[in-house]
């Protein structure tokens, strides 16, 4: 018998709901499975008793992709702890060595209903509609089952159908009764009936649900509905809501790409349905807008994706363009209803579109423009333009405000993403919480540097949206940005199990296990992403690193050879190569690599860029104790900016050379700019500080200085843990020394260019010649001669390593 016509497989206390594709208890309750683990579970059934090998199970489960045998092995895990099978007692999937699985259980197929059965099964999606008519009830007649557009006034007091048998049961009665004593009376029987119904109706849909948004039907000629513009502001609305969960346009364009179409395709009705298909989603939703005189007519309706059917459908008219984003706001406020959502989650996360983005139409239309090019991560430049529109013709637009300041912080532009952050949080409190939450963590993450609140903001925004990967994507950010690894790994794993095809969630797991010193699975993780997207997300430049770690030449030119020589990157590799050279010693031709980065960053108007690598410069001339030289580069850099990134960098650098006053002026400035700075505070000050200490040789206040320092310097590129270990040094403390060193050696994720690595070996050297352990001090000295050996021979690091052979 064929699967299309099987309803559910029963096996051992489970069965299987073949249309709705889900795994069921005895009881009919729902067991939640990864899609690609339903898939693996239903071909073991549909091939029960034979061995499948693994290369058979991969292509059934992930047509038309490359996929590792992790994968499998994951999907095989999660079915055994939902079945509660047992790897070496196998009830339902035994491993067959070398063979791959097979399915044990016996399974019995119950067959799909016939026209006279009673279509009550646990898969079956019922219509929502209006309440009964009374008159239509009292009168006898037919109760219609509605299936078509419904028009406003009952779209108002609309309500799921009533059981069957109830309605017979009340129509029957209602034919008995003569007198309009009586009909008052039946009048209030079938109110009461409908009343029941509607508070105790099923949800069409469930909060574990996710639902997919195509593309609106405009057939009103009108240009301002074409694109994205209603689709966005249905998906903005939409989105206010913790029940619903939307498939995001990253996951479309991911799923557009395995089903080897672009990922730019327009997604009708028809390419929707198979996109939720390939996804287990239950259900689409699909839009369209007419126009009748001067009166817009909008209809949204809830597809069951398996079936094809309607299983929710709201119209509203209104009359005017002006007021078709109203009409929006309300036609989805209708379907929330209809799909399920209570009404006290409505009443508290439902704004009007034009209270939570704007009432201008046209700036809304630019808005959602800018979005779709944005969305993928790719058009994020050419994005920057439409939002600046959108804000040009309503300056209220809090919404375009934060996407401006996502954009220009993504085009690593901090001046200006701080500009619009601290815009768009001004205006935040006309919004709804879905809004205001991630306009408040990036406000506090690029305008105040609080990392306190910063992380607050993101533990509400995940308690409040539990389906949502934005607060684990801004925890794991965050836990990375202060140095708490393995909760950042924990973030970004729960962000992956949300949503597992978004590929930022992935970039942010190989950042967390690169600074784990986990260097195969990070680039695992990293080589798998590259190849499921065109768009460069920092992966290169990762992997890159890590082949450096590994001792892959091969794999670092391969990395270079990837990227799509724009200035921008160009830039950002030669200063990469730059990097690796000063690691080896290599000055000049560091400063020339680092020079080279410098002018293409000019040329691409990065100011604040520009100011970094050259702070970055100075650091790495005072560190080879070239103070003339890193002067000179703190000067140009901060003359092109005084930022968050190039004002730390140039005062540490002068401290390295004993610029006391205009290190302190700097300090000033930075305490000044940024007094609710979290890092600058508590991690790069204190740090500023024991250094200045040092040069006038209080070693022990040194220490002192960097102890608020301690809690952040996972994520300070080695630097407190370096100076503490020379203070140590300073103070005749070889063991004390040694132990801040190993640190850094233990840890070389945390910065793997870091040019304190290799000079990490002559502290080392020197700690243990001061507690007697000659050889470990020679090893370490020659350890780092191998380093350096292509070094310039002047350099005074070197000289000082070659005196001690």
């Amino acid at each position: 018998m064929g699967q299309e016509s099987i309803r559910r497989y029963e096996f051992n206390g489970f069965w299987i709901d073949v249309a709705g594709r889900r795994l069921r208890s005895q009881d009919g309750a729902a067991i939640d499975l990864p899609v690609r683990a339903f898939d693996v579970l239903l071909y073991l059934i549909d091939h029960r008793g034979e061995d499948i090998s693994k290369e058979r199970l991969m292509s059934a489960a992930w047509p038309n992709t490359v996929v590792e045998e992790n994968n499998l092995n994951q999907a095989i895990t999660a079915l055994r702890h939902a079945l509660a099978d047992q790897r070496n007692q196998p009830r339902y999937i035994m491993t067959v060595p070398g063979r791959g699985y097979r399915f044990v259980a016996t399974v019995t197929e119950v067959p799909e209903a016939s026209p006279t059965e009673s279509p009550s099964s646990p898969s079956t999606l019922a219509l929502t509609s209006p309440a009964f008519a009374t008159e239509q009830a009292a009168s006898g007649g037919p109760v219609p089952a509605l299936s078509g557009p419904l028009d406003t006034a009952r779209s108002d007091k609309a309500s799921h159908a009533r059981p069957a048998s109830s309605t017979r049961s009340v129509i029957g009665a209602l034919k008995r009764l003569r007198r309009g004593v009586w009909l008052t009376l039946a009048a209030l029987i079938v109110a009461g009936v409908a009343t029941y119904s509607y508070l105790h109706r099923q949800p069409v849909l469930t909060d574990k649900d996710t639902i997919l948004l195509v593309d609106f039907v405009n057939t009103t000629g009108e240009s301002v509905f074409d694109g994205a513009t209603l689709k966005q502001g249905l998906a903005v609305q939409l989105q206010q809501s913790p029940y619903l969960t939307l498939f995001s346009d990253e996951q479309v364009q991911q799923t557009l790409r395995l089903m080897q179409k672009s990922p730019d395709e327009p997604v009708t009705r028809e390419v929707g349905r198979e996109i939720a298909l390939r996804q287990g989603l239950k259900a689409v939703i699909a839009g369209t807008i007419a126009k009748f005189d001067r009166n817009y007519s909008l209809t949204l309706e809830a597809i069951n994706s398996q079936t094809g059917e309607t299983i929710a459908l709201t119209l509203v008219e209104t009359e005017g363009k002006d007021q078709v984003l109203k009409a929006l706001s309300q036609a989805a406020t209708q379907l929330r209803e209809k799909l399920g959502e209570s009404l006290s989650l409505i009443r508290r996360f439902d704004k009007p579109l034009e209270q939570v983005m704007t009432s201008k139409l046209e700036a809304f239309q630019a808005y959602a423009a800018g979005f779709e090019l944005s969305s993928g991560g790719a058009g994020w430049n050419e994005a920057i333009p439409l939002y600046e529109r959108a804000v040009e013709i309503d300056p209220d637009f809090a919404a375009a405000y934060h996407m401006l300041a996502l954009m220009h912080d993504w085009a690593r532009r901090p001046r200006l993403a701080a500009e619009y952050a601290q815009k768009a949080y001004v205006l935040k409190d006309r919004l709804g919480e879905r809004e205001q939450l991630p306009i408040t963590s990036r406000y506090h993450r690029l305008v105040t540097g609080d990392m306190n609140k910063f992380i607050e903001t993101l533990k509400l925004q995940k308690r409040l949206f539990p389906r949502e990967r934005g607060g684990s994507m801004g925890l794991a950010q965050a836990y990375i940005l202060i140095g708490r690894h393995d909760q950042a790994l924990a973030e970004a794993r729960e962000a992956i199990r949300l949503h597992p095809d978004y590929l930022g969630a992935h970039a942010l797991l190989g950042q967390a296990l690169l600074r784990l010193d986990r260097f195969a699975e990070a680039k695992a993780v990293f080589t798998q992403a590259f190849q499921q997207t065109p768009v460069d997300r920092g992966f290169n430049s990762t992997l890159y690193q890590i082949a450096f770690i590994q001792g892959d030449s091969v794999g670092m030119r391969q990395q270079i050879d990837r990227i799509d020589k724009s200035d921008r990157q160009l830039a950002e590799y030669s200063l990469l190569e730059s990097r690796l050279a000063a690691l080896g010693g290599q000055s000049r031709k560091a400063q020339e690599l680092s020079r080279r980065a410098i002018d293409l960053s000019r040329r691409s108007d990065a100011e604040e860029v520009t100011a970094q690598y050259l702070t970055e410069e100075a650091l790495l001339s005072a560190l080879f104790r070239d103070c003339p030289r890193a002067r000179a580069q703190a000067e140009d850099g901060l003359s092109l900016e005084h930022g968050r990134a190039s004002l730390p960098r140039a005062a540490l650098a002068l401290a390295m050379c004993g610029e006391t006053e205009q290190v302190k002026l700097l300090m000033n400035e930075l305490a000044r700019r940024y007094p609710a700075d979290t890092l600058i505070n508590e991690l790069q000050l204190p740090l500023i500080r024991a250094v200045m200490e040092l040069q006038h040789g209080k070693a022990a206040e040194a220490i002192e200085l960097l102890q608020p320092a301690a809690r952040f310097e996972a994520a300070a590129a080695f630097w407190p843990q370096y100076i503490r270990g020379q203070a140590f040094l300073k103070l005749n403390k070889g063991a004390e020394a040694a132990a801040e060193f190993q640190k850094i050696l233990d840890h070389r994720g945390e910065a793997p260019l870091s040019v304190l690595y290799p000079l990490t070996q002559l502290g080392v050297a020197r700690a243990a010649a001061m507690v007697g352990d000659k050889a470990k001090s020679q090893k370490a000295y020659e350890d780092f001669l191998a380093v350096w050996k292509e070094a310039d021979s002047d350099l005074s690091p070197l000289l000082e390593a070659e005196a001690h052979r």
